[in-house]
């Protein structure tokens, strides 16, 4: 009997190490905050920073609800949001960072946010962030609906305001299906700053802050693919730090009001200290077990019941 339960017990210990060499788990390299939203994770309105220690705040009436991985957080769309903490340079907005979440919705009937920061005071809604089912008019002061579109934020806080660009373009997101967003920002290469210097300057600019400057490159992948890529610059002495709270699943207006608020379920949200390379992006995208806490709970358990049993 004792060697028919060793037998079995290597048999299961082979078994699920095969089960993990097979399963692909995440990239930890820079990794800084990790907010699973299994449901072991959330305590009344706080969710747990699985890797780090910056705990996210529940605000609303969001629900637990089936996940990409396990469970995930449904909100309702009327008053429900996460609010982040600024974890490392994801928060501040100066430096490399990655953000990194999975998402389902069927809302298209008005626009909202994956998140969102306006921090510039008055009516300059340039912040930065990313939107669904998003048009701008009136210069960057007024959201509008319109179906499939989706629309990035990027932006640099100076004395003077936020100064920054904007992007989007058709991508139908809010088809009820699981979604892989992740935008990533860096300093940008040799390469990447040759290629500004040789881009006409119109005449309204008398200067090009390259040289010297704070110039940043901004990649957005979905579903693996690499949608768009930017290079701004700014002054070197003229940039910044964030110091608003990020709100997902909402706009975080200058910290007076909330707008845009998301209907749907978020899981496996990420903040990295640096930006994940595409083949990093892929990595994660085909990771089916995160962390890989589960299959070790799983051994843990089948281990105990063998010692019971004896």
């Amino acid at each position: 009997m004792k060697r028919f339960l060793l037998l079995l017990t290597f048999t299961v210990i082979g078994f699920m190490l095969t089960v993990n060499a097979y399963a692909k788990t995440i990239v930890t390299d820079g990794l800084v905050s990790y907010w699973t939203f299994d449901q072991h994770t959330i305590n009344d309105r706080s969710v747990e920073d699985v890797w780090g220690e910056n705990d996210a705040a529940i605000m609303g009436n969001p629900k637990i609800a089936r996940g990409y991985l396990k469970q995930g957080l449904e909100l309702d769309g009327v008053g429900d949001y996460v609010r982040l903490p600024n974890a490392g340079n994801f928060g501040s907005r100066i430096g490399s960072y990655t953000f990194e979440a999975w998402f389902k919705t069927s809302n298209r009937k008005r626009w909202s946010a994956i998140y969102k920061v306006n921090e510039c005071g008055g009516n300059n809604n340039m912040g930065y962030g990313i939107l669904l089912n998003t048009a701008i008019k009136s210069g960057h002061t007024v959201y509008e609906t319109k179906e499939d579109i989706l629309f990035t934020h990027y932006s640099t806080k100076s004395g003077n305001g936020c100064a920054g660009g904007a992007s989007g373009g058709e991508q139908p997101v809010s088809d009820g299906e699981w979604h892989h967003i992740v935008w990533t920002s860096r300093s940008a290469n040799d390469e990447e700053l040759d290629k500004l210097r040789n881009v006409p300057v119109p005449p309204q600019i008398r200067h090009r802050p390259v040289h010297g400057g704070n110039c940043l490159t901004r990649v957005l992948y979905l579903d693996m693919e690499q949608l768009g890529k930017g290079t701004g610059c700014t002054l070197p002495n003229d940039v910044r730090p964030y110091t608003l709270p990020i709100f997902l699943g909402a706009v975080n207006d200058n910290g007076k009001d909330v707008l845009g608020f998301f209907q749907g379920v978020f899981d496996e949200v990420r903040i990295y200290d640096r930006a994940l390379t595409h083949e990093e992006v892929i990595r994660n995208y085909e990771s089916g077990i995160g962390l890989s806490v589960a299959p070790i709970q799983k051994l843990s358990t089948v281990w105990g019941a063998l010692k019971a049993k004896r």
